[in-house]
């Protein structure tokens, strides 16, 4: 089930909010706790780099806090929060001087060129399966940012995180037909180009995960011999996220859609420092009063 959408958490929610606007850094940490974690794996498929999406993570959760008294119980406090969350993802300059969007095409060239004679043994794929795996999950991430921000959120919420059209189409300020007809043009953007290149996806296609991951340890760019890029996981996506209701749509989106879905749902490794953070923050200290 989607996280944060059980009653008892919005009360608990609502709880933690009053006792923080009464001065309690110990809510305002909860809720920090609480929250961090969802807005960092959405995060992480916005931008791809891990540095990037912790300082959007960091840079949402502070206006989270020193916003909370604007809230005023009109909707939940997820759906509150959330949407000041992706109006953030939305119009926020990235500093990152890495390129941001790609083509379909330019990614459509590398993934062609680059690496695809580098062959594994059976037993390389078995001993590297970890490094595989990651190189897999960063070139999934790869193709969403072919897709314009507002594509992107559009199928991170509902095909990945899988919400129902009217909560997603609510969290983004648009109608549930609006949101229903966007998805469907970004789900036909994506399946196209991975139909056509990937190897995961059509096995007439040359680009193979394990020849990718071989080809960029030789280049130096995987580290074999620490797993310091893994993040702390806490399950798989697909776990927290709704499930589907139509067996059609299943059938014609599991072959794709579930290499998105069952990539690692991540901790926000920062978490215990980014609470610390917050709370010594000048602002915050004279706007909750805290001790």
């Amino acid at each position: 089930m989607f996280p944060y959408t059980e009653q008892y958490i919005e009360n608990e929610d609502n709880l933690l909010i009053q006792q923080a606007l009464n001065g309690s850094s110990t809510a305002i940490n909860e809720l920090i706790d609480r929250h961090q974690h969802f807005i960092y794996n959405v995060a992480l498929k916005f931008v791809r780099d891990q540095d990037d999406a912790h300082d959007l993570t960091q840079e949402v959760l502070i206006k989270m806090v020193t916003k909370l008294q604007q809230y005023q119980e009109k909707s939940s406090f997820k759906t509150w929060l959330y949407r000041l969350v992706f109006n953030h993802f939305l119009n926020t300059e990235r500093k990152k001087a890495e390129k941001e969007v790609y083509s379909f095409d330019e990614l459509g060239d590398f993934v062609e060129t680059v690496h695809n004679q580098d062959e594994m043994t059976t037993e390389e794929q078995e001993e590297y399966s970890e490094q595989i795996t990651t190189i897999r999950n960063k070139c999934m991430t790869s193709t969403l940012l072919c897709l314009n921000r507002e594509q992107r959120i559009i199928l991170i919420l509902g095909s990945i995180f899988n919400l129902k059209s009217n909560i997603a189409a609510d969290l983004l300020d648009m109608t549930p037909e609006n949101f229903r007809k966007q998805l469907s043009r970004a789900k036909a953007d994506l399946f196209n180009f991975m139909d056509n290149k990937c190897g995961l996806m059509n096995p007439a296609n040359s680009c193979r995960c394990h020849k990718k991951t071989k080809g960029f340890m030789k280049d130096g760019l995987v580290d074999t011999n620490t797993g310091q890029f893994f993040g702390d996981i806490a399950s798989s996506i697909r776990s927290l996220a709704d499930e589907k209701n139509e067996a059609l749509d299943y059938l014609m989106e599991q072959k794709y859609l579930y290499l998105f879905t069952s990539q690692p749902y991540q901790k926000a490794i920062r978490g215990k420092d980014l609470g610390v953070k917050l709370l010594s923050d000048p602002q915050v200290i004279e706007l909750f009063r805290l001790n």
